[in-house]
């Protein structure tokens, strides 16, 4: 056997296992560090049914950082710098989770972060671009470079927290995210991807059926990891890609940020305030919830399979995930009324 499936295998069982304890003793976790989200008061957004354990994280995060320990997965990949961010961003989501930070601190911290791995890890940083029909690189030296790879995984984050709001929603989407990568990223870190995805599974399991949420310190955490991953695969193989193959991996979340951002502006308020204008408030409305679920993650999952299936088609296939997302928000919100906001599902 492999060496990558040998380690692939011990990273299955690795990250299937230390989710499986997050998962059994969420709710003392989540009493023991006060990491419990609390149901609003009618009317408001959060309509879980009981104080629900924000501990996902700690199985993700911590099956990735685990994983960095089996054998060949530090070949050619910066493992200290991925395991020090990964963990510093998580904690200022657990930070949030627990004491409520406001939305420029915690950028101002995971912004810090990121930069250090930006300026010090290369494998980290864009240093250029190459689209479909592009015959030279778009060279993006020194600064240029910093700001743009800084811009874009501070964006995912953001993305990434704002779609947070239904069972199963961003665990599924980033289970899709892990098979694209194995795909994309160099055979040594399939053992860490295997881990990351035997953790997300188990972790979808209790987060469908209510028992843990993923949190500020899990959707922070998530994206931290992809983020840096999907940067690392764009300069591994990027003979084999074009940089629009690397944006479809996270189009749905980003274009439903870039609406919810340009139509808050517009209506005099900042992005950042909470609200219940995100997709799958709308799906949830119309249809309930998780009837929607497997609508969003083929959204996801079946342009990125188009993609690696027909090389060079990335940007057809993004064009097409943009009118596809325009014609499902106005689905839900034209065709039939509401169906109102049901309590017991989150």
């Amino acid at each position: 056997m492999p060496p990558e499936l040998a380690a692939s295998a011990l990273g299955l069982l690795l990250g299937a296992g230390i989710a499986l304890l997050v998962g059994l003793l969420a709710d003392r976790l989540g009493r023991g560090l006060g990491l419990l989200d609390h149901p609003d008061p009618a009317g408001g957004r959060k309509l879980h049914d009981r104080p629900t354990p924000l501990v996902g994280g700690f199985g993700v995060v911590g099956a990735a950082l685990a994983a960095l320990l089996l054998p060949g997965v530090g070949t050619g990949f910066a493992t200290q710098w991925f395991a020090l961010i990964i963990f510093g961003i998580f904690l200022v989501g657990l930070a949030d989770d627990r004491f409520g930070l406001t939305a420029p601190f915690r950028f101002l911290f995971a912004g810090g972060l990121l930069f250090l791995a930006i300026v010090r890890v290369d494998d980290f940083r864009i240093l250029f671009l190459l689209f479909a029909g592009q015959d030279r690189l778009l060279l993006m030296p020194g600064a240029l470079g910093v700001g743009f790879t800084l811009l874009c995984l501070l964006g995912l984050l953001n993305a990434v927290n704002m779609a947070d709001g239904k069972n199963g929603l961003v665990i599924g989407q980033a289970l899709i995210w892990t098979a694209i990568l194995m795909v994309r990223l160099p055979p040594e870190q399939l053992p860490l991807l295997a881990a990351i995805a035997a953790a997300l599974l188990v972790l979808l399991l209790f987060n469908m059926r209510g028992k843990l949420f993923l949190g500020d310190s899990g959707s922070y955490g998530v994206s931290a990891i992809f983020g840096l991953l999907a940067i690392k695969a764009w300069n591994s193989g990027f003979a084999d890609m074009r940089a629009e193959d690397i944006a479809l991996i996270f189009a749905l979340p980003v274009f439903d940020t870039l609406r919810l951002i340009v139509q808050r502006l517009i209506a005099g308020n900042s992005p950042f305030t909470p609200g219940r204008d995100h997709l799958h408030h709308y799906l949830h409305a119309r249809w309930g919830w998780p009837r929607p679920l497997p609508w969003i993650l083929a959204l996801v999952a079946l342009p990125n399979l188009g993609a690696l299936l027909l090389p060079g088609s990335g940007l057809f296939w993004l064009a097409l995930t943009a009118i596809a997302y325009l014609a499902l928000i106005l689905l839900a919100t034209v065709t039939a009324p509401a169906r109102g906001l049901p309590r017991a599902t989150r």
